[in-house]
């Protein structure tokens, strides 16, 4: 009887990126930018110390497959594809008032907003996760504040 080969690297991180809900093929790098700083992908503002909300936060607290990504965009939010925060700024937030990144008045954005203890539409997020912390609203402040500049 002969035994199966053992499966490669490559297969085996292919499997365990499609289980864990990969954001898609890699036919389109720049998709993915956001992740090294590059293009213009959302990475951090300037002098903030080496915080990046994106790549720290949004993707693995926030995009996951049935909230924020590319796919799912739970009230029309993506905080998974390329382009934040531009593509963010001035854009009115879903099921309330508000801008998702209001551009005069940064500390009242909707991002930011809802993260709070009494956020709008009365659902604190990360949904059905515990809050984020101090550094880590700090950091999307940070970046929210590099948006609007």
């Amino acid at each position: 009887m002969r035994w199966p080969r053992p499966a490669s690297r490559w297969a085996i991180a292919s499997s365990a990126l499609l289980l864990s809900g990969c954001a898609g093929a890699l036919d389109g790098p720049q998709r993915f930018a956001y992740l090294d700083g590059g293009g213009d992908g959302g990475t951090a503002a300037a002098g903030d110390g080496g915080c990046d909300p994106v790549a720290a936060i949004f993707v693995p607290s926030c995009s996951t497959s049935a909230c924020h990504s590319a796919q799912s965009q739970q009230g029309g939010l993506d905080l998974q594809s390329a382009g934040m925060p531009r593509r963010l700024v001035a854009k009115r937030a879903s099921g309330g008032p508000g801008l998702l990144i209001d551009p005069l008045q940064p500390q009242s954005s909707v991002l930011l907003t809802k993260l709070g203890d009494t956020p709008p539409f009365n659902f604190q997020m990360p949904l059905g996760a515990p809050p984020l912390g101090p550094d880590e609203v700090a950091c999307i402040q940070l970046w929210i504040n590099g948006a609007v500049q």
